[in-house]
């Protein structure tokens, strides 16, 4: 018999008789006393950590094998963080937990024997994934578990909404307002540039310098559905390559940029970059936003989002590779950029492709109180660049997407959310999300990440949409 831990197993290891795995984790009562009174009152309860102890086995070749094998046990066993652990005498049931001491091995030859102790920090076992779908927005649940179990809900936005609810009859969680009778709602944006990188029609060709950070020399193609350099043009000792623009339709005042964009390097020897550009009707900057490589000796990708530029000066709003070294490495993500009278925000992240979320994010705040950067956007730049004859990392852009912001009123409340969206309360990490980004900054005060209670469970949704929750069943 053996183990899974953090999806891996080792064909060395088994796990011998003698496991102690204990019923429930550690309880202390703690008690008060009242003169005169028999016993004591229940004042609290605390649940200590669950510890595992699993005697095993270890089977090597030789001696020198079994050396190594055991550095393969502590590269697989101990992690920063818990992990799933699943038992093969109990495969519906999973542990979260941390090694914790030294494995000391008796050893006779080629195999050893020893201990492991893991530490549950979460001291509940957990049952399988459950999901249960409804289109209606109503769903009736049960939770067979023995503690209350923590959901995910996953609701399909069909139109506008000011506020999306999700309750379980007792207790709500809300993002946005509700319209009551003074008031109505309204659009704080409107989307009126949405180009999926598809087609260079209505894209022109820019050459030259043009006020952008390097030369526009070179063509843009289109390759699966997403723009990348057909070919950088004439060989110069700084940055150059295909530059093309497009009309958003109309200047705007208050306004949001945002693009998907992608930078994939399979070696430290590669640089790019991946540019757009807001521009006026001069053709002049209003602001960029950039992904780029030019760290020649790591996997450092820079993030620069900036606002201004040409002959107007700039600020650089972010400007970094995130909290590690290798957080952009191999970048697929979002680049933001936003105005509102004096206030601009920027935001880049990093989309995990396989659920969507932003992870890796960087957001950014910034008045402008001496009214610097008051350019109004009319058009959009792309510029993908090599810088000199170095070779070039995989450069990709994949949409882009521009907004006019409107300044509402007091009793103007503004629609969160539109047809196409997902939204996503997330009540076991007490996070909502909207299309994978976290949002609570619409969460309402009153909304509560409630659980799953024992037994049935009925639930709905405000408006009625359809609706996915997620939930694995707690033990004690």
């Amino acid at each position: 018999m053996g183990f899974l831990f953090n999806n891996q197993r080792k064909s060395y290891l088994t796990v011998l008789k003698g496991r102690e795995r204990p019923a429930w984790a550690p309880i202390t009562r703690n008690l008060l006393k009242a003169p005169n009174h028999p016993g004591a009152y229940l004042k609290s309860t605390e649940v200590d950590v669950r510890s595992l102890k699993v005697p095993v086995l270890i089977a090597g070749e030789n001696m020198g094998d079994l050396q190594k094998i055991k550095e393969d046990l502590a590269d697989w066993l101990v992690t920063d963080a818990p992990k799933e652990l699943v038992f093969d005498d109990e495969p519906d049931r999973s542990y979260f937990a941390v090694i914790d001491g030294s494995l000391d091995l008796e050893e006779i030859v080629s195999i050893g024997t020893g201990e492991l102790r893991f530490i549950c920090l979460d001291p509940h076992k957990y049952g399988k994934t459950k999901v249960q779908e409804s289109n209606s927005g109503t769903l009736t649940v049960r939770n067979e578990g023995s503690v209350e179990a923590l959901p995910t809900f996953e609701i399909e936005v069909d139109a506008d909404y000011t506020n999306i609810d999700i309750s379980n009859g007792d207790l709500m969680n809300r993002i946005g307002r509700v319209v009551n009778i003074e008031d109505y709602a309204a659009s704080r944006e409107e989307l009126i540039f949405n180009d999926p990188l598809s087609s260079l029609t209505g894209w022109a060709k820019t050459e030259g310098s043009v006020h952008i950070d390097g030369l526009a020399t070179g063509n843009m193609k289109v390759d699966n559905g997403r723009f990348i350099p057909g070919d950088f043009g004439n060989m110069n000792d700084t940055w150059h390559g295909p530059y093309y623009k497009k009309s958003i339709g109309q200047t705007l005042t208050d306004f949001r940029i945002e693009t998907i964009v992608e930078l994939v390097n399979t070696g430290e020897d590669k640089f790019g970059k991946v540019e757009f550009y807001l521009l006026d009707e001069g053709n002049l900057p209003v602001c960029m936003l950039t992904i780029k490589d030019v760290d020649s000796s790591g996997k450092r990708i820079y993030a620069t989002l900036r606002t201004g530029g040409g002959d107007q000066g700039f600020k650089d709003l972010i400007s970094t590779h995130g909290d590690k070294e290798a957080t952009f490495w191999n970048f697929y993500g979002l680049l933001r950029i936003e105005r509102t009278r004096n206030r601009w925000t920027a935001y880049v992240t990093v989309i995990n492709r396989d659920t969507g979320k932003h992870v890796a994010r960087s957001f950014v705040e910034y008045y402008d109180t001496e009214q610097q950067f008051t350019r109004n956007p009319a058009q959009v730049g792309i510029y993908m660049a090599q810088y000199g004859t170095r070779k070039v990392a995989s450069l990709r852009a994949y949409d882009v997407k521009v907004w006019k912001l409107n300044l509402l009123t007091e009793n103007q409340i503004p629609y969160i959310v539109r047809n196409g969206d997902i939204v996503t309360f997330d009540h076991k990490n007490q996070v909502v999300l909207i299309n994978g980004e976290p949002r609570m900054d619409l969460k309402a005060f009153s909304g509560e990440f409630f659980g799953l209670n024992r037994g049935v469970n009925t639930l709905s949704t405000s408006p009625l949409l359809p609706t996915k929750v997620t939930w694995r069943e707690r033990y004690k």
